[in-house]
């Protein structure tokens, strides 16, 4: 028989939600195409994430907390994904969110999915105004010990959990689970996960037959 699947730890963006929240402030400071460019220098490995990321967040300084809590509640979801999560949480399933983004959109994404956790880095303020610092929590070297934190604290083993993300930054997050699903990924996870689709149906379809202990395919045209 099967193992349960007892928690889903999710990417949000891109996975879950279409946002790309970073570019997406960068926008409103008029500052896209410095974000753009510090995060192409991260993609081509001339910038580590972290460093990536404080760079592009002060570029963001000056936005008011209330346009990223603004930008924040305009999530786009992802065809299907609520419906993925509300099909998990039937289940008995605990879903987690994980994002590199700020604390307000991973708090309007809690709500959106009705999640039982979420994770993330923090926008300093200083009286309503963004001072471009953060704290970084959420890096892709730290998704897996947030995993590993949550099965230890919830009593869940690894064949227990499912993990899925869009790209190579999580797969971090992907080793720590016993199945590892791919969204909207472009076969840049293939070596990495189980199952890679861009449709979240396929995936109930693929993640209903581990649960029930069939075999599987490996593609999404079944």
């Amino acid at each position: 028989m099967a193992a349960p699947v007892k928690l889903v730890v999710f990417d949000l963006e891109n996975t879950l939600i279409f946002n790309e929240f970073l570019p997406e402030l960068a926008t409103i400071v008029g500052k896209e195409a410095e974000v753009a460019a510090i995060t192409r220098a991260g993609i081509d490995g001339r910038m580590d994430w972290e460093m990536g990321f404080r760079a592009r967040a002060e570029r963001l300084r000056g936005l008011t907390q209330a346009q990223v809590l603004r930008a924040a509640r305009q999530l786009r979801p992802v065809p299907g994904a609520k419906e993925f999560v509300d099909w998990l949480h039937a289940r008995a399933s605990k879903v987690v969110l994980i994002t590199g983004g700020p604390r307000e959109v991973a708090e309007s994404a809690l709500e959106l999915f009705e999640a039982d956790a979420a994770f993330s880095n923090e926008f300093h303020y200083e009286d309503g105004v963004f001072t471009g610092s953060v704290t970084v929590r959420v890096s892709p070297q730290s998704k897996g010990a947030i995993v590993r934190g949550l099965a230890t604290k919830w009593k869940i083993e690894k064949d227990e959990i499912v993990a899925v993300g869009d790209g190579v930054m999580d797969v971090p997050l992907l080793s720590e689970a016993g199945m590892r699903l791919a969204i909207n990924s472009d076969g840049k996870l293939r070596d990495h996960v189980d199952f890679e689709t861009s449709d979240f149906r396929d995936a109930r379809r693929w993640l209903a037959r581990q649960m029930d202990g069939r075999p599987a395919k490996s593609g999404p045209n079944d």
